[in-house]
């Protein structure tokens, strides 16, 4: 896989005359002949207030500019492809919006097997692909259009496609993730002479700016959705055999997307991966939820009705889907799989097309008119069964209630929201801004009723009453808010990573993935061409809590040079992140380790984690021994137990009240902010002026993102964590490093770094002359002893280990092979 990305130009998206004009000057659609890399880094480094004003007219500047090229050059003797990726809707979508005097539209959905493979593998994705594609190949065909289906890698596709219908566009989202970058430039470079691609996107807010609270503080313009179109354009004859009865090509189904994806998964990994038991469908899923993949039916693409009914099945327990248990247990793995397989289905249901995420989406703004307590039994009741159109809309509505009562817990409020609707605004079959519009509707208006005057008891019926409007709407305006909040969210971090893709960064590139829908970045760097030797692990280094990927600001270059390819992810929550309501903690970052060595890396790892970053980067190594080469823990969190045993059942948070927890939160935020960087000196007492304005900055700024107190919040609610020594010496038992810096003021360095040694037989300690980050404190001395470690100790035994598991001795561990074998059941079905 190439870290790096092409910097050459896209050309810009031209809507053409008259039309277009009016779309940019309402501000609706925002065109831009710029590399996909970003923003020069001058604009990057200007101050703030400037920034944000500059931005602020960025939309219509660039649209202006994009106008003028098209005009010039853009030629019209051909169709339009509209190349349709994660923007499967008419409603909200700049592309059906095309130039009036083209020849021809023709819309087209490619299924690339490995850029999908994230999309589809894990629970219910396949199935909520099928249907949205047939929702939408339906919706096209009363317009007088139909849908294009092709299957390949998109370079090869879409540049065929346009040769054979002679097009002279193809015109297609921007996007942001790193591995669908690489895919876009790489159709735009087949196109065939007179074809150019043209790239839209459709902002939420008019202005951008790096700092979330700046910015809402500067009230911008929120763009508002565009309508679908009423008619399009016939289907040309090359693809009349797309068009027919209603529908689709026949033979697409959720489980052969799903073996196609699989495959394509597994022939991008290292085969010592595929040997440790990784590559199938279950195991590309990501843990507890892909393990429960093989229970979901499987309905043909073709044969499929979008119904749009909210699953009335509720689960046993109201727990979260991550398990958070440090490490991770049978009991509570199960438990986490059957919770997120049911949360799987009801997102692919709620994702079954336009119509049923709208009307899920208005019972949602709505749904505590009938609350979850009058739900009852009425939530599990058979939807349909000849029931009168009221009954049906009630027991819908009584599901979602309950639905929304299962996610919104103390540690997730308002969870319900991702949990419902993630999946819909990852397929686009809903947009930012309608879910923004509905949202913003809601919060306008008035209650029902007036204030019933002089009657005491008139008067606490309109308080309790959702008749009377003030209780309910109070309801209603807390869900719609937390709608609006997440749109803005999703927008915001979109935003800024298009302005930071492909920059190179600290000696190395930012890169954007996208994690079960979350948009997280990365720092990376290749070894020196000619360097790269794929038996050897890639590094991986996990930073700590409050920190972020690019802490490893002086480690990424230094130890890609030595010959190795060098990742440092964010943390979902942390750093540049996104950060939704979720249920964050030790397992739900653990897993996000694994799932970014599965599908980024694609190959073992030495992985070298800091603080907490060291206890979740044991806790992967513990679960999932496969992916793990080597671990090296610099200061790491986590308890010291000598003759640890994991208790069972597991041992389960005991948080303080709700209130508390949001009050020491909210406090803990105001004196971080107001003293990060004297914080930070502390931490660095061996050389503070480490500590510099950049990264005092950086966190800052991550403190004012939306979400970002909920990430603070969950510390109230992790369990209680399995023993460090537990993970390291008895569920790994793999070559361990310890570089422990013996001047970290937050713990006796000195006497943890004994007990280290004491209890992780399988582990050497190194003690630095360093406080709590001796990564970044001290990084030419950690980079060595990186560097003589993985060389020494790591690399002999990842030759070692595959050795033995090409011979057939080799065994998946815990987090390998009970997963693969579940997977290719799956797929053999």
């Amino acid at each position: 896989m190439t870290l790096g990305q092409r910097s050459a130009s896209t050309a810009p998206c031209a809507l053409g005359g008259a039309h277009q004009s009016a779309l940019q000057t309402r501000g609706l659609i925002s065109v831009a002949p710029r590399p996909l890399g970003g923003l020069a880094p001058a604009a990057a480094a200007a101050p703030r207030q400037q920034r944000l004003q500059r931005q602020s007219a960025s939309v219509r500047a660039a649209a202006s500019a994009a106008s003028a090229a098209s005009a010039a050059g853009a030629s019209s003797s051909g169709p339009v492809l509209l190349w349709l990726k994660r923007d499967l809707r008419l409603d909200d979508h700049p592309g059906w919006h095309q130039p009036r005097d083209a020849p021809g539209l023709v819309p087209v959905f490619c299924f690339d097997p490995a850029r999908y493979a994230h999309l589809v593998l894990p629970c219910g994705g396949a199935e909520a692909l099928c249907r949205a594609l047939a929702a939408l190949d339906r919706s096209l065909r009363r317009r007088g259009s139909g849908l294009v289906l092709r299957v390949g890698r998109w370079e090869e596709q879409l540049p065929a496609l346009a040769a054979e219908l002679g097009a002279s566009r193809v015109l297609a989202e921007q996007e942001v993730e790193s591995a669908w970058c690489e895919g876009v430039e790489g159709v735009a470079a087949a196109l065939p002479p007179g074809a150019a691609l043209h790239q839209w996107t459709a902002p939420l807010f008019a202005a951008h700016a790096d700092d979330f609270r700046e910015l809402k503080q500067q009230q911008p313009a929120m763009n508002e959705p565009l309508p679908p179109p009423a008619k399009l354009p016939p289907l040309t004859a090359p693809v009349a055999e797309a068009a027919g009865d209603g529908s689709a090509v026949q033979g697409w189904s959720a489980v052969q997307l799903r073996q196609l994806a699989a495959e394509a998964y597994r022939s991008q990994l290292s085969p010592l991966l595929v040997s440790q038991g990784y590559g199938s469908a279950s195991a590309a899923a990501g843990n507890t939820a892909g393990a429960s993949c093989s229970n979901t039916a499987s309905g043909s693409f073709s044969e499929e009705e979008a119904g749009g009914e909210v699953i009335d099945r509720l689960p046993e327990t109201s727990g979260s889907s991550s398990s958070g248990s440090g490490s991770g247990s049978s009991g509570a793995g199960a438990a986490a799989g059957s919770t997120a397989a049911w949360e799987a289905e009801l997102a692919a249901e709620i994702a079954a097309g336009e119509g049923p995420v709208l009307e899920s989406l208005g019972r949602y703004l709505r749904h505590l008119e009938t609350t979850a307590a009058s739900s009852g039994g009425s939530s599990k009741a058979t939807v349909g069964g000849g029931s009168s159109d009221e009954e049906e809309a009630e027991r819908q509505q009584a599901a979602l209630a309950a639905a929304v009562a299962a996610f919104d817990l103390p540690q997730t409020p308002d969870g319900c929201f991702p949990a419902l609707f993630g999946r819909a605004l990852q397929l686009g079959v809903v947009s930012k801004r309608r879910v923004h519009a509905e949202a913003a509707a809601i919060l306008a208006q008035q209650p029902e009723q007036a204030w019933p005057a002089g009657r005491p008891l008139a008067q606490l019926a309109w308080l309790l009453t959702s008749s009377g409007g003030a209780a309910a709407r109070a309801r209603r305006q807390k869900k719609a808010a937390a709608a609006a909040a997440a749109a803005e969210a999703k927008d915001f971090h979109e935003q800024m990573a298009a302005a930071r893709q492909g920059r190179p960064a600290h000696g190395g590139t930012i890169h954007h993935w996208r994690w079960r829908g979350l948009l997280t970045d990365y720092l990376a760097a290749e070894a020196p061409a000619g360097a790269s030797d794929p038996s050897r692990p890639a590094i991986l280094l996990c930073h700590g809590f409050g920190a972020f990927g690019e802490h490893y600001r002086a480690n990424v270059a230094a130890l890609a040079a030595q010959g190795f390819d060098v990742y440092a992810p964010t943390l979902p929550g942390y750093g540049r992140a996104e950060k939704p309501v979720l249920p964050y903690g030790q397992g739900l970052w653990r897993d996000f380790l694994a799932d970014f060595v599965q599908q980024v890396v694609r190959r073992p790892v030495m992985v070298a984690g800091n603080s907490i970053g060291g206890f979740i980067s044991a806790s992967m190594a513990a679960d999932y021994p496969g992916l793990v080469a080597g671990l090296v823990l610099l200061n790491s969190a986590g308890p010291l137990v000598e003759g640890y045993a994991p208790p069972v059942p597991p041992a389960v948070a005991k948080p303080p009240p709700a209130f508390v927890a949001n009050a020491v939160s909210q406090g803990m935020f105001a004196f971080l902010e107001g003293d990060v960087e004297r914080q930070l000196r502390r931490v660095y007492p061996v050389r503070p002026d480490r500590a510099d304005s950049w990264l005092g900055g950086e966190i800052v700024r991550a403190a004012r993102d939306p979400g970002a107190l909920g990430v603070l919040r969950s510390v109230f609610y992790l369990p209680p964590p399995h023993a460090l020594n537990y993970l390291v010496a008895e569920k790994f038992g793999g070559p361990t490093l310890v570089l422990q810096g013996v001047k970290d003021p937050l713990i006796n360095a000195k006497q943890r770094a004994q007990e280290l040694r004491r209890f992780c037989p399988n582990a050497e300690v190194v003690e630095l002359d360093a406080g709590h980050c001796p990564h970044d404190e001290v990084p030419d001395l950690v980079n060595s002893h990186l560097l003589r470690f993985v060389r020494d100790a790591v690399m002999p035994s990842m030759a070692q280990r595959g050795s033995s598991s090409m011979s057939g001795s080799g065994s998946g561990g815990d987090g390998g092979s009970g997963v693969a074998a579940a997977g290719a059941a799956a797929a053999a079905r």
